[in-house]
């Protein structure tokens, strides 16, 4: 996946690629308007592929919006802002995670994270009174893999803005991880990047406090 010769992490670009993106924005910011939703989560396919079972009696049950789309990079999540996902009557809380996508588009971590602040931006000026929840992107193939620091840097980057318009960070890293820094293979797909349903379990878990979602998993 290359990079869009005009695309950089902190502006909005539109996804020429697939006729599926454009028009699942216009559901989308159609829906945010029609909605009472406490909870919009934002994000890529990691968001987009929430284990439906859990989603529909963890997360739904408190009024959620899922607003993932696979591929994205905090560049497009950006143009979605400004088409219309936000329009409706504030949510009480965003739940965002994105930018893993930015690696195989040969961004950079500190750009990457640059976008990510600048979403954060754009959803308190929209939106002054809604909390961020802000997650940390989660650790992805073998320990030793260079995707993995660069993750790091981005965590790093985010962690500082902790406190700051309504920012709450979250790292779960740990949670999704072995004592020697490998993945607990069972929370992942084959793929080593997408979750399992025992990850979005894991997931679910760590976000109920944070969400006070109404009863916690086994």
């Amino acid at each position: 996946m290359g990079v869009h010769a005009a695309e950089v992490p902190w502006e909005p670009a539109a996804r020429d690629d697939t006729d599926y993106w454009a028009s699942t924005v216009k559901e989308q910011a159609e829906a945010v308007k029609q909605s009472q939703a406490k909870i919009i989560f934002i994000g890529d396919s990691l968001t987009e592929s929430w284990d439906k079972e859990i989603w529909q009696s963890r997360i739904a049950p408190a009024k959620a919006l899922n607003f993932g789309i696979g591929g994205e990079g905090p560049q497009h999540v950006l143009w979605r802002m400004d088409h219309g996902i936000l329009e409706g009557p504030s949510p009480e809380t965003v739940v965002l995670m994105i930018g893993i996508n930015n690696y195989w588009r040969q961004f950079s971590a500190s750009d990457t994270a640059r976008g990510i602040e600048a979403i954060v931006g754009g959803i308190n000026a929209r939106h002054p009174t809604t909390r961020i929840v802000l997650l940390g992107l989660l650790p992805v193939y073998e320990g030793a893999s260079p995707i993995r620091p660069w993750i790091g840097e981005i965590n790093g980057r985010l962690k500082h803005l902790d406190g700051q318009k309504k920012v709450e960070f979250f790292d779960f890293s740990a949670g999704f991880l072995e004592a020697d820094g490998n993945q607990r293979l069972q929370l992942y797909q084959e793929d080593h990047l997408h979750l399992s349903k025992a990850g979005y379990v894991v997931l679910a878990r760590e976000l109920t406090p944070v969400l006070k979602l109404p009863s916690a998993l086994p």
